[in-house]
């Protein structure tokens, strides 16, 4: 009987290590597995983020690039002779330079149009928010007196000296288009039903018939 319940045990006490191996040797491949997986998902976060610091220092060189190298050629561009064209006589020839020569920085785009006038993108070049900067100094800083129309949401748009016009979307439930004139001089915004309507208008404003409203994008480029 001693033997008998000697060799029960034993059998017992074996087939009790067999399973804590084998649970021992599950658990330690399921930690290696989930470690290797956690490690692949680290590596690739690490590599796509390296990838991304990459792209944006690029861009940040390329900006830095266009603003220091390319100052001069910007302010003999097309589009800035055009703009200074409109400058008002009380005003002519005394513009600072950077109101056409800075065009913003990483996710942050400036557009120049009518002094004091410049439309502002942030995150991307898709809608814009019209700004007064005659009280602006210097326009690479923050807070520098610079100051909203209350004016948001531009997409597309077309400018003369005194009239900016174009298509804004309005958010309430759903998106909306809106089709505006704002009146440099007065301040002052006014609503159409339609942009066949809004170009009417425009053209009893001094705007050519052959007036096409642009992006925010196909302006920036032109810079």
């Amino acid at each position: 009987m001693t033997a008998l319940r000697y060799n029960s045990n034993g059998k017992q006490a074996l087939r009790w290590l067999i399973g804590f191996g084998v649970s021992l040797l599950v658990l330690i491949f399921s930690i290696f597995m989930l470690v290797r997986g956690i490690t692949g998902k680290a590596q690739e976060f690490v590599g796509n983020m390296e990838d991304f610091g990459k792209e944006q220092i690029q861009r940040m060189d390329s900006l830095n690039n266009l603003y220091t190298n390319s100052k001069d050629s910007i302010l003999e561009s097309t589009s800035v002779n055009y703009l200074m064209g409109l400058e008002p006589d009380s005003i002519k020839g005394k513009v600072p330079e950077q109101f056409y020569s800075y065009l913003g920085f990483r996710d942050y785009y400036r557009l120049p149009i009518v002094w004091p006038y410049s439309l502002h993108c942030m995150d991307s070049l898709g809608d814009a928010t019209l700004y007064n900067e005659a009280n602006v100094q210097q326009f690479d800083v923050n807070d520098n007196g610079e100051l909203s129309c209350d004016l948001n949401g531009i997409m597309t748009f077309a400018f003369t000296k005194e009239h900016l016009i174009g298509m804004k979307v309005k958010i309430e439930n759903k998106p909306k288009k809106v089709y505006f004139a704002y009146d440099f001089k007065n301040k002052s915004e006014k609503i159409f039903k339609s942009e066949q309507e809004l170009l009417n208008y425009a053209i009893g404003k001094g705007f050519e018939k052959s007036t096409e409203l642009k992006s925010c994008k196909d302006y920036y480029n032109e810079f």
